[in-house]
């Protein structure tokens, strides 16, 4: 991947994080945290850039907010994708783009943390519990775009809505929550 195009997609991924770490906070009783590896020490993200171990693969695929109620102590670990386009031609089809082997750490190493996925669209905050993923049951299909691999993952059935997860959230902080999301709509299937 290109640095221009790199820079775009962390830029508009940490607009989604943003928006999501927004409709946490706005809520009565509820903290919200930066946990992910984005937010540590640039020596340690330099260092495990590139190691494959288990443990440099667990501390990189860190979820990127925890959030905090501070009422009943739940506590919630969400990672947080932006995505410009889900394939939903199908009624029983709602496919995911991943880099290659993601969803393999995710599934490994974060099995109680939360997806939430933020479009441009309705319904803008989708959550999916990364312990309701199969593997046998959710992976599509693997496909090679300019020598990378990304995986597509049909996760229709499983996932909610944001308001699954937070019944009391305002309509009006989803609204706002929406209108920090990127606007740009771009058919990248990793988008």
């Amino acid at each position: 991947m290109e640095k221009d195009n790199w820079q775009e997609y962390k830029a508009r991924g940490n607009m989604a994080e943003n928006a999501v770490h927004f409709l946490i906070s706005s809520m009565h009783g509820w903290k919200c945290h930066k946990f992910g590896m984005e937010n540590h020490i640039e020596e340690i993200r330099k260092t495990l850039r590139d190691k494959q171990d288990e443990i440099s693969r667990k501390v990189r695929t860190m979820p990127d907010l925890m959030a905090i109620n501070s009422t009943t102590g739940e506590v919630l670990l969400f990672d947080v994708k932006y995505r410009s386009f889900i394939d939903r031609r199908d009624p029983k089809t709602a496919l995911y783009g991943f880099d290659y082997a993601q969803m393999r750490d995710y599934l490994q190493f974060w099995p109680e943390a939360l997806l939430v996925v933020a479009t441009n669209y309705e319904p803008y905050f989708t959550v999916i519990s990364l312990k309701d993923i199969e593997w046998h049951k959710h992976f599509h299909s693997r496909t090679n775009g300019n020598g990378t691999l990304y995986e597509q993952w049909n996760l229709a059935g499983i996932q909610k809505s944001i308001k699954d997860v937070f019944p009391n959230l305002p309509e009006e902080i989803i609204q706002k929550a929406r209108n920090m999301l990127p606007r740009k709509i771009n058919l990248d299937p990793r988008d």
